[in-house]
């Protein structure tokens, strides 16, 4: 895959991220985990959601490099600007159903596009964004299920959102339940596609 390709199918993640993003805040049944420090920050804040996103996602990359020397690369920056971005602007255009069923199926859809999105843009190795890539060092340097690695991040996540006020619901436990086996998954098979028709290529070269 070109590199252009990959760049393109990067950007592609980004969108369908924040999509997933804004169903699961839409749906209005609780959010994830990270969606809850975020929603916390906003409000406390007087902050849009990607604006406390982008915040929230500096914030790591500078932990990240003091405490374990993880540099961002130029795909961990255009994570943080573009999800931040591109949510707002979802969320000015997608409405909260007022039926149950529609709200749940919301949620639901909403956790399936976000782990696929996430799957979508590690894939092409063009960088993590500051939390994923938090999430892959640890895969590297643990004995565990990148699922178990994403949950237990979230429940950080969860707790410092809920001392902020973020909304919790049954929705948080949906997405912090199911978020991390769907980008397992389609991290796994999207790869598999990939080693089976394209060599490797990195997005630098």
């Amino acid at each position: 895959m070109k590199v252009l390709q990959k760049w393109a199918v990067f950007m592609v993640g980004q969108v369908v991220i924040s999509f997933g993003i804004a169903l699961t805040i839409r749906a209005e049944l609780g959010v994830a985990p990270w969606d809850v420090f975020h929603i916390g920050l906003a409000n406390q804040f007087s902050l849009t959601v990607g604006r406390a996103a982008q915040i929230t996602g500096f914030v790591i990359i500078l932990l990240s490099f003091l405490l374990a020397k993880i540099k961002p690369t130029l795909g961990t920056i255009a994570n943080m600007v573009l999800v931040g971005f591109i949510l707002d602007g979802l969320l000015l255009v997608v409405s909260s159903p007022t039926d149950l069923i529609m709200r749940y199926l919301y949620l639901g859809l909403g956790v399936i596009i976000l782990g696929f999105g996430v799957g979508v843009y590690i894939s092409v190795h063009c960088g993590t964004g500051p939390r994923d890539s938090l999430m892959m060092a640890l895969d590297r340097n643990l004995s565990c299920d990148i699922s178990i690695i994403r949950g237990g991040i979230e429940v950080v996540a969860l707790s410092v959102g809920y001392l902020l006020g973020g909304p919790v619901g049954v929705g948080t436990i949906l997405t912090a339940l199911g978020i991390g086996p769907v980008v397992s998954y389609s991290l796994r098979k999207i790869n598999e596609l990939k080693n089976k028709f394209q060599p490797k290529v990195d997005c630098y070269n």
